[in-house]
């Protein structure tokens, strides 16, 4: 098993009024499985990726990544799974404007202990990976926004994770560049790696072997 969670609990404090976002939520998920997590917004989905992705812990209840409890960790030790274990892929993309294709896909071995070789190669690979090979040395401004995504989904593989979490990866794309995208993390899955992506859509949930409901921070 790659990943458990347990009666987890969520809530924010807004003024004197509690928010309960997550409401004893269970999740397993195997080793090279693709699941999407689809809800409305505000429902919680963000909130649990967030918590798996090691970005924000919950009020109670239990994690296990890769047999880690990740719920006892420093925040060293969780930042060392980030960087190691995890590929994160967001709508915004999140890259940085000054840097070109290569230097995005590195970021993650800032948090990384890989020798200097080692990184060039699997900053390479995860680029020829995504096919974007031909446009290595661009920055984001040169890029499509199904382009600005595909680094991203580099950027995510470049550390070889046992895990990716995406969060409304196609939102902001026109559905050519969506189809593209999801076509990209189906080709993954079959490669072996293990993906729970986030969304509101049906099309986009329906790429996964399995789909869970995310409803008033319950999942079904």
């Amino acid at each position: 098993m790659l990943l458990e969670v347990e009666k987890v609990y969520k809530s924010y404090q807004l003024g004197r009024n509690t928010i309960p976002v997550l409401q004893g939520v269970d999740l397993v998920v195997k080793k090279g499985e693709f699941v999407s997590i689809m809800g409305t917004s505000g429902s919680g989905k963000s909130t649990l990726l967030h918590i798996l992705g090691g970005l924000d812990t919950p009020d109670r209840g239990s994690y296990r990544l890769n047999k880690k409890d990740m719920l006892s960790l420093s925040d060293d030790e969780r930042s060392w799974i980030r960087g190691h274990w995890l590929g994160f892929v967001f709508q915004t993309f999140d890259l940085l404007p000054e840097f070109d294709l290569v230097e995005n896909v590195s970021l993650p071995f800032l948090y990384n202990s890989s020798d200097p070789e080692t990184m060039r190669k699997q900053v390479e690979n995860a680029i020829e990976r995504v096919g974007l090979a031909h446009r290595r040395r661009h920055r984001p401004f040169e890029l499509s926004g199904g382009e600005m995504q595909r680094v991203a989904i580099a950027r995510a593989l470049a550390v070889n994770p046992k895990l990716i979490l995406a969060d409304e990866p196609t939102g902001n794309l026109d559905s050519r560049s969506s189809r593209h995208i999801l076509e990209l993390f189906q080709e993954l899955h079959r490669s072996g790696t293990a993906i729970i992506l986030v969304s509101h859509d049906e099309k986009v949930a329906a790429v996964s072997e399995r789909t869970l409901h995310m409803i008033d921070g319950y999942l079904q």
